[in-house]
């Protein structure tokens, strides 16, 4: 008897351990049948589609699967296209009912505690703003008067404060629960004020910067995996690689290498933020932010850390990281000895003598290089005796164009023109990642490399600025 009770505790103990596995969302979205919902979830800020559902003709749709989901933000799309987020954690087995009236504030969770608390939170805040909303009208209307107004504001004053107390409490009273660290990730760390001396004089000025750097993420917790799988995590990193950092291709690589360094321990995560760095450093407008972008390449994907690459894709990134790496900012300019127009005077570039080198690659059939010439040679002539000199360089191999242009176009003569030739090429399209035209870079009196990727007026300041600097 005692062996069959054995037996069967054991039947009953698999059997719930089974039920446990995996994953099983029950859904209902009044009044919507017969139709198919989808489970997207985020990677950072973009969703992919996870699963899908039918939902039946009693308005019933499961979502299931044997192996459980990945915890973080997810959402159910419905038609239109329509959605509304849950959160997954551990629980995985819960049911949500809702209706498309409004799929937020009538929604409603069974065996969920994160769910519960979430949208716990996102009614109150929702009606928050519905209020704030309504005293900001009172606040713009031109007949309110000022006693009326003067409320309003003092309302405003109190619900925020109100809602940061809420907060506060709500993340407080459930450290452990997978809503209050979402909702945590999106509230601002508080920055402690400046050491003072006695007399009340600040003795650090970059204590506030420094700690604000240091405890960027004391709220978006990087030793837990959930987080790629929200778009508050994605949020976060832009808002620290363009805002918060100072932009500096230097400093953003070594921030960006101790960020990485701290998630090593779940590929997801890694992953995210080596691509996020790379894509951003690459695409980035400031000069000089390519120097980070090699960075990446030269050691996460040429160190083979980027599993996630195909042999092509990876080189065609590496292959692209290796052209911009000659023209860095700080490089002395990769060499160039070409012919001037006669094709029998051949002029190095690192023959100029001048205190500032402004190397232009241009192009007589590019529309845009048409409209600069005359403003480059104007440049030219602000500035000659101050030192600059311009080494002007023909892009078209067959140069025939270029010759002609310059025929007739007389002023361009003032500028040291070059080109290449079938019978003497240059690699200079190699080396200068010539993929456009015009090229733009400024060289200093040894021939490094102080400004890139400038338009006329940008370079025109530029000098400005080295010259009062010289002074």
């Amino acid at each position: 008897m005692i062996r069959v009770l054995f037996i069967l505790s054991l039947i009953f103990l698999f059997s719930n351990s089974s039920i446990a596995q995996g994953y099983e969302i029950k859904i209902q979205v009044k009044p919507l049948t017969d139709s198919t919902i989808y489970l997207a979830n985020y990677f950072g800020a973009k969703m992919y589609y996870a699963d899908t559902a039918k939902i039946n003709k009693k308005g019933l749709a499961v979502f299931s699967g044997t192996k459980a989901l990945k915890g973080g933000k997810y959402s159910i799309v419905t038609p239109g296209p329509k959605f509304f987020e849950v959160l997954i954690d551990e629980d995985q087995h819960f049911e949500v009912i809702t209706d498309t009236t409004d799929l937020i504030m009538n929604f409603h969770v069974k065996g969920s505690a994160a769910n519960q608390l979430y949208y716990e939170y996102v009614k109150y805040i929702n009606a928050r703003k519905v209020e704030v909303s309504e005293l900001n009208q009172v606040l713009i209307d031109p007949d309110t008067d000022s006693t009326a107004s003067k409320k309003a504001s003092k309302r405003v004053v109190e619900i925020n404060k109100e809602v940061q107390e809420y907060q506060s409490k709500l993340v407080k009273e459930n450290p452990k629960n997978w809503a209050a660290i979402v909702i945590n990730m999106s509230i601002a760390v508080p920055i402690l004020d400046a050491p003072k001396n006695e007399n009340g004089v600040v003795t650090d000025s970059l204590f506030q910067y420094r700690y604000y750097l240091d405890h960027f993420f004391d709220h978006m917790p990087l030793d837990d995996p959930r987080i790629v799988r929200t778009p508050e995590f994605d949020r976060k990193l832009k808002d620290y690689f363009t805002t918060a950092l100072l932009q500096d291709p230097d400093t953003i690589a070594k921030y960006a290498d101790r960020t990485i360094q701290s998630v090593t321990y779940d590929p997801d995560l890694f992953k995210y933020i080596v691509h996020f760095c790379t894509y951003s450093f690459e695409t980035s407008n400031i000069m000089g932010m390519d120097a980070a972008f090699v960075h990446m390449i030269e050691n996460y994907y040429m160190t083979g850390k980027a599993t996630w690459m195909d042999s092509t894709n990876l080189a065609n990134v590496t292959e692209r990281a290796m052209k911009m790496k000659p023209t860095l900012l700080g490089q002395k300019a990769p060499f160039m000895r070409m012919a001037d127009s006669t094709g029998t005077n051949f002029i190095s570039l690192y023959d100029v003598d001048a205190d500032y080198t402004v190397i232009y690659i241009w192009d007589p059939d590019c529309g845009h290089c048409k409209k600069e010439n005359p403003k480059m040679v104007q440049l030219y002539e602000k500035y000659a005796a101050d030192g600059v000199k311009v080494y002007a360089v023909g892009n078209p191999y067959e140069n025939e164009e270029w010759i002609e242009y310059l025929r007739t176009h007389k002023e361009m003569n003032k500028l040291i023109n070059v080109s290449d030739s079938p019978a003497h090429p240059s690699p200079f399209r190699t080396y200068y990642d010539v993929h456009s035209t015009p090229v733009v870079l400024l060289l200093d009196k040894n021939k490094k490399i102080i400004a890139k990727k400038v338009g006329t007026e940008q370079l025109d300041s530029i000098i400005e600025r080295e010259l009062k600097k010289q002074k």
